[in-house]
């Protein structure tokens, strides 16, 4: 039942706060959980098996009866996961669905409903070494109550795409926010996905005091404070018990459990996501937890750095770069943006692409965006938006949102079906006088990597690296410059050339599977759009 959506902010500072939640640290957790089988699925099927013996004792027939056939398991049904020892729908209690900080309109034809769950979780002590290779072992260490929320959000069943997207909500900004819903959500309703978004840290339950957006633009108190008729009785143990709280999650949903959280749809494939913050910690349970409980059928990590955490969620003594674990079962899709490569030390854990990981690394793209900021408040893309989040210079307002979206399209293919995605060249570096940086062409333009029409038909310069102005988290939006005086005029003859080369351009993004063909055709009415404001003859 789509309940009443509660907005923390004004819709712009929404958005920003979604930005925000995009640059934290990571958390990723496991644990026992599991959500119910499809009860009404099981009572559907009763009911038609009973209305066929009647049917078959009314009639004369010498012929053998037909044998009920055995239940389908539901997915996750060989996991060590459990269920959640209770699921509540939290119904229209309090003042609503406390939406995340930034949230992206709910897609019209879709609900979306919260569920309350709890039980005991397990925290998890790394056993060994933790190595570099990611090869770790952990063990459960510890057990504590704890009661967090869920929020369904679901397609009509005739569209369902028998896919769900489980996010672990970042909480840099000091409250919930799901930054991956933001850039993601036109493709996940367009492809009738099911989507989850769990409050795993303790941050979203019990608050902090003080947020990384200055200016107190953001309600850190937390959910029991902001509304305690409707989570009051939420109580959180500590980031310690994250990974498990996120297995219990997603074992939720994959219809382990006793109450069925998706309304009677059953899910073939669950996948788990998280952008940065979330993506760093994801990273530890890939390494460390997953081999303990096998649930999810995939992972989507989204702009990480080169570090993980221990499987006790705290930071490592060697703080050295963490690869994916290479014998990992489960097909692991990794994102990074320009600014991720260098500025966020991604470079140091790079690795070949191999039969369950790949890398992607976009040119022309930062860690947060113009898009991030916008989609909430349902504005344009524009690097100027930067100003309210007191960024001096123009932020980036490049492709990652339809090239990330294209990487999810890859994802859930290579789950289903086993189709590898295509690769994707690294982005290169050079040895500048100061360290590492970026290589890029004569106009400041990335070399390498994911390339698409606004980088190499270029109307301005998209860069992810951080303006030599930033302050605060400006340093992760990028920048958007002009091109070099004179330079349009050299590229382009005329509007009807660069719109040839842009197309040009589109077509063999498209042919690399960098792009969907739907974001393609839209780019490219935005890019030209944009060049006829700058009047090229």
């Amino acid at each position: 039942m789509r309940l009443a959506r509660i907005g923390l902010l004004l819709p712009l500072t929404l958005a920003i706060v979604l930005l925000a939640a995009a640059c934290g640290d990571d958390d990723s957790d496991d644990s026992q959980a599991a959500t119910p089988d499809a009860s009404a699925e099981g009572e559907a099927s009763a009911s038609a098996d009973a209305e066929a013996s009647a049917e078959t004792a009314g009639s004369d027939t010498t012929s053998e009866p037909t044998p009920t056939p055995e239940p389908e398991s539901p997915v996750g049904s060989e996991s060590a996961a459990s269920a959640p020892a209770e699921i509540m729908d939290a119904g229209d209690a309090g003042s609503g669905i406390s939406l995340p900080i930034g949230n992206a309109p709910l897609p019209d034809d879709y609900s979306e409903s919260e569920y309350l769950f709890g039980g005991m979780a397990t925290s998890y002590v790394g056993v060994g070494e933790l190595t570099g290779d990611g090869f770790w072992e952990a063990e459960a260490d510890g057990s504590a109550p704890y009661r967090t929320r869920m929020i369904v959000r679901l397609p009509p069943a005739e569209a369902f795409s028998g896919v769900v997207l489980v996010e672990w909500m970042n909480v840099t900004a000091g409250a919930d926010t799901a930054p991956d819903w933001g850039f993601l959500h036109e493709e996940i309703a367009r492809s009738g996905h099911g989507y989850v978004a769990v409050s795993v840290q303790e941050v979203g339950v019990n608050g902090v005091a003080d947020s990384a957006i200055e200016g107190g633009l953001i309600d850190t108190r937390g959910l029991v404070v902001r509304d305690p008729d409707r989570y009051g009785t939420l109580e959180h143990p500590g980031d310690a018990f994250a990974f498990d709280i996120f297995t219990q999650a997603g074992a939720a949903v994959a219809g382990l459990g006793d109450v069925d959280v998706l309304d009677g749809l059953v899910p073939e494939q669950v996948i788990a996501l998280g952008e940065s913050q979330s993506a760093i910690f994801m990273t530890t349970y890939v390494n460390a937890i997953n081999p303990l409980v096998g649930l999810y059928d995939g992972f989507f990590i989204h702009s990480r750095g080169a570090s993980a955490l221990s499987p006790d969620g705290e930071g490592r003594d060697d703080t050295g770069a963490v690869l994916i674990r290479t014998d990992v079962p489960v097909p692991v899709f990794t994102f990074e943006a320009e600014t991720d490569i260098l500025v966020l030390g991604f470079e140091a854990a790079r690795q070949p692409d191999s039969a369950m990981t790949h890398t992607w690394e976009v040119a022309g793209t930062a860690h947060a965006d113009s898009y991030s900021l916008a989609v909430s408040a349902g504005l344009p893309r524009d690097a100027s938006l930067g100003n309210v989040i007191g960024c001096a210079a123009p932020i980036n307002d490049g492709p990652q949102h339809e090239t990330l979206q294209a990487a999810l399209s890859h994802m859930v293919a290579w789950v289903e079906d086993g189709a590898t995605p295509p690769s994707s060249p690294i982005i290169e570096i050079d040895d500048g006088p100061d360290g590492k940086v970026i290589a890029r062409d004569d106009l400041g333009i990335a070399l390498g990597g994911v390339r698409t029409p606004p980088v190499d038909v270029p109307t301005r310069v998209l860069s992810g690296d951080p303006s030599s102005d930033d302050a605060g988290l400006c340093f992760l939006f990028g920048q958007t410059q002009p091109l070099p005086e004179g330079a349009l005029g050299t590229l382009y003859t005329d509007e009807a050339d660069y719109v040839a080369q842009l197309e040009t351009s589109a077509a063999e993004a498209v042919a690399n599977g960098w792009l969907l063909p739907g974001d393609a055709e839209t780019m490219v009415a935005e890019e030209t759009a944009r060049v006829a404001e700058l009047g090229l003859g």
